[in-house]
């Protein structure tokens, strides 16, 4: 795969935030007391969630130590989802430099897959403060995405037949469901403010066992993400991850592959969430 400069901010924004991003985003549950069927026939929970992130390992120990954690929150306003990410990291690398970072990350998307909005606030100790809010409009008629980033900097492209999150990760689980081993789709979540990627999940079944009781019982897949750039349209992916994931949409434990090194990342605490009797 293409290494990354683990030093370059947004890439490494951009790989811890979208594992999240698609391996938990749920679809809206219509009534507080009971988990509903998607139309795809996937039930997914709402819930929050707080990942413990570590080093896994290190090419000739360019990396000698990281830690850091995302707090991930998801709910439902009826209308649309709402997905709210904190990601703090501190890196140290062999030479004695050391970036501390973090983002917060957060979405609405509306229910029918017509619109969806995202802000991005970030930071870190080499290159400081940076943000951009955004928004993207499907038009029905010809399945074409027209993505804007507001403010004074405005920024604006068109994106055909992407899917954003939400609808990503119904059809990981649905088609897992089926037995189908590998899916390939155009994926735009406002990570990278106006890109696109095209995204290859291949679906493993997996007899898991979980701490938290919400999981028990259940169906798991170890799902292995691979995102090409649509751009230069190389075959090599740009990052690669692994996700533990569950026919509920939550996620248990993640890899991150930046090429010269791997983040491990554990859920070490889980609260499910009941969301407002939608009309």
């Amino acid at each position: 795969m293409v290494s990354y400069n683990c030093e370059n901010q947004r890439s490494f924004f951009y790989v811890a935030s979208c594992a999240l991003n698609i391996a938990i985003l749920a679809i809206a549950i219509l009534g507080s007391k009971a988990v509903q069927a998607s139309p795809a026939g996937v039930d997914l929970l709402p819930h929050n969630a707080v990942y413990r992130l570590g080093l896994n390992t290190s090419q000739e120990g360019a990396i000698n130590s990281m830690k850091g954690r995302i707090v991930y929150d998801w709910t439902s306003d009826c209308k649309g989802w709402i997905v709210k990410s904190d990601l703090d990291m501190d890196i140290a690398y062999s030479n004695g430099k050391s970036i501390q970072m973090a983002t917060r990350f957060s979405t609405w998307e509306a229910q029918d897959g017509s619109k969806f909005r995202f802000a991005v606030h970030q930071g870190d100790n080499v290159s400081g403060p940076s943000s951009f809010i955004g928004r993207a409009i499907r038009n029905e008629a010809d399945n074409m995405v027209t993505v804007d980033i507001t403010g004074s900097d405005h920024k604006t492209s068109v994106l055909n037949g992407v899917l954003f999150p939400t609808d990503f990760l119904v059809e990981i689980i649905s088609e897992a469901k089926k037995g189908t081993q590998s899916i390939n789709y155009p994926v735009f979540d406002g990570t990278t403010e106006l890109e696109a990627f095209n995204v290859s999940a291949v679906m493993l079944p997996l007899e898991a066992k979980s701490d938290f009781p919400e999981m028990e019982g259940l169906a798991a897949w170890r799902v292995f993400l691979a995102y090409y750039d649509q751009k230069d349209g190389s075959t090599l992916p740009v990052q690669e991850q692994s996700l533990l994931l569950y026919e509920n949409g939550v996620v248990t434990d993640i890899e991150l592959d930046f090429g010269d090194f791997t983040v491990a990342g554990n859920l070490i605490e889980f609260e499910s969430r009941k969301l407002p009797v939608c009309k």
